[in-house]
């Protein structure tokens, strides 16, 4: 059974309503200010039964111009639009208006109804006729059917009541496994039920019982019931109309304009990447850095645009942009949106979402102007691998990739086999399961860690090469050691840097001593040698040789050798030294079970300060641990 939603369009009383309650039944006006005013305010909701016992969704929308946000509202998720032209009025400027903003949302099938033909003689209705046929031209409307209809006396209603019908079964059928998305439009309180929301489900399903997530806001809520056109139901599909109750969450916390969705489905940003259309007729163009309303779904927020490469798009043009917000939103690839000037509000253009939530990309940065025009037109292919791309800086999993590259209707196994054919080209790196970099991120952190070295090897000549852990921290100080450390193994791996001992360099890096730094620093291992268990401080060894040029690089290579062990900021001490006391520390605790301080003092006949140096160390290198007052082995 198919599901779809039906929607008016049209001027201020032509009789959009009443056009609904002639084929259904049904009052859509249910503000006590629209009755009384005769005009429709807000949206009204219906329901057509059809021929297979199911029914077809109404939104009904106020057609005055002050209205318009309103309309915006109700607008989206619409699969077929009618638009409603009084016979005795013809074309008017809302008519015009929301024939634009259909044609911006990308609705495909749409019929076109003359109503209060009661009202004119058959001549007047030839003449409008061909009036409506002019403004339509060039819109999805061009070669929709013209009726003619009096909700009044009733002729025509039926054949457009058959008209609809037979537009259904044309229409496709949606995809029941997308993620679960339904803007909110309306917002209210049951005695004895708590909160309920009404809304159009723009995709997937949901069921009584489900956890969802309220959004911009990522809150936690769950469905306690749902109703389908007042009746009860367990679940409801893409292209229904839905009230549903929801727990863990008060009325006065939700708004129209918010959506409801699958946990973790959409993303959130102050920031979207789009193409915009300015319609042929728009009474104004679109300027670089405008304020604008922005309308989607249900929801309604202020941007601001930057446009690529133009000082402003004209009526006909079609440009790429950023829209930069003050408040979060919630868009997916591909979203339609409708823009209208900021004062006079009136429809200026619209588009589509290229990007739903960009990342590092500065709008003078030219590999954002070749990005944008990549997801204009790129496959699906090229869309994952710039999102993966534009996201490997901050690490992000390959899910938010999926989200913002629109790909979120792919099934497992597909989405694999596009990663698999990504990382074959050699464009993408498999960090871990859920995170994949780009190999141009990896190419720049490959030249950042070259230029680290360059830099390291000329401060510090003497040095055979920079710790992995120094390299791991200036390179990506911010991010898991695991993760840099399985980058540093794949520049390892392609021969861009070399590690020995440790340390890392360049791998044309060799350095050598002369003759007398040789000669310096057997002097050195020699004062070490000679003082056995109780070393000298650096600061005194270094003062012994400060007439000799750079003494402490010399001493730290040493250490970087392994012909000294550090021990703590201030002692290195001989490695021979080192090893008896490692061996006699294994032997005692074998032995007796622990190791008291004193005695390891004792044995090594050093004092108190040298015998703690030691043990930390051992304790450091995970050989012991501290036990109360003793040590054991680990």
């Amino acid at each position: 059974m198919k599901h779809v939603i039906i929607g008016t369009a049209g001027h201020v009383d032509h009789g959009k309503s009443s056009l609904i309650k002639a084929l259904t039944g049904l009052q859509t006006d249910r503000l006590a200010e629209e009755k009384k005013r005769g005009i429709t305010i807000d949206l009204g909701f219906a329901w057509l039964d059809l021929p297979d016992g199911g029914k077809a969704g109404i939104v009904d929308v106020p057609g005055h111009e002050r209205f318009v946000h309103n309309m915006l509202a109700g607008a989206g998720g619409i699969d077929l639009a009618i638009l409603v032209v009084a016979a005795d009025e013809g074309v008017m400027p809302q008519t015009e208006e929301h024939l634009a903003i259909l044609d911006l949302l990308d609705i495909k099938q749409g019929l076109i109804v003359m109503t209060k033909i009661d009202l004119v003689d058959p001549e007047w209705l030839d003449l409008a006729e061909e009036t409506v046929r002019e403004a339509v031209a060039g819109t999805f409307f061009a070669q929709a059917p013209i009726f003619r209809a009096s909700a009044y006396t009733g002729e025509g209603i039926e054949a457009v009541r058959q008209a609809i019908f037979q537009t259904i079964q044309g229409l496709p059928e949606k995809n029941p496994d997308l993620a679960f998305r339904e803007p909110i439009d309306r917002v209210f309180s049951v005695e004895g039920f708590g909160t309920v929301i009404t809304g159009t489900i723009f995709e997937g399903q949901v069921k009584v019982g489900d956890k969802l997530m309220v959004y911009p806001q990522a809150r936690e809520v769950r469905v306690r019931s749902i109703q389908v056109h007042e009746t009860d139901v367990e679940e409801a599909f893409a292209g229904q109309r839905t009230a549903i109750n929801l727990a863990q969450i008060p009325k006065d916390q939700l708004v129209r304009g918010q959506v409801l969705a699958s946990p973790d489905s959409l993303e959130v940003s102050q920031i979207l990447d789009v193409e915009i259309r300015v319609p042929a007729h728009a009474p104004f163009a679109i300027k670089d850095r405008s304020r604008l309303h922005f309308h989607y779904g249900a929801a309604e927020a202020l941007c601001q645009v930057r446009l690529l490469g133009a000082e402003s798009l004209e009526p006909g043009d079609t440009g790429l942009a950023r829209l930069n917000f003050q408040e979060d939103v919630c868009l997916k690839y591909h979203d339609p949106f409708v823009l209208r000037f900021f004062s006079p509000v009136v429809t200026v253009g619209g588009g589509h979402v290229l990007d739903p939530c960009p990342r590092t990309f500065r709008i003078k940065n030219p590999a954002w102007h070749q990005r944008l025009q990549y997801l204009r037109q790129g496959d699906i292919q090229t869309r994952l691998l710039l999102a993966i791309d534009s996201g490997s800086p901050h690490f992000d999993p390959l899910t938010k990739a999926v989200h913002r590259a629109g790909l979120d209707q792919m099934t497992p196994q597909a989405l694999a086999q596009v990663c698999q054919d990504l990382l074959e080209d050699k464009q993408v790196f498999k960090l871990t399961e859920q995170i994949y970099l780009s190999t141009a991120f990896l190419l720049n952190l490959g030249a950042s860690c070259v230029r680290i070295l360059n830099n390291f090897h000329q401060v510090q000549p003497l040095k055979a090469g920079m710790r992995r852990e120094a390299l791991r921290t200036t390179l990506l100080s911010d991010v898991r050691i695991d993760y840099t450390d399985k980058i540093l193994d794949d520049l390892l791996a392609q021969g861009i840097i070399k590690e020995q001992a440790g340390l890392i360099a360049l791998p044309d890096f060799n350095f050598s001593l002369t003759a007398e730094q040789e000669k310096i620093q057997a002097a050195m291992i020699s004062e070490y040698q000679k003082a056995g268990f109780s070393p000298p401080e650096n600061a005194e060894i270094l003062a012994q040789f400060n007439k000799q040029d750079r003494p402490e690089d010399l001493l730290s290579n040493l250490i970087d050798r392994g012909d000294l062990v550090r021990l703590d900021d201030k002692l290195n001490l001989h490695p021979d030294f080192l090893a008896e006391a490692k061996a006699y520390v294994i032997s005692e605790i074998e032995q007796n079970g622990s190791l008291k301080l004193a005695d390891f003092r004792d044995h090594i006949n050093s004092s108190r300060k040298y015998a703690v140096a030691i043990l930390d160390y051992f304790d450091r290198i995970k050989l012991t641990r501290m036990k109360g007052d003793v040590r054991i082995l680990l």
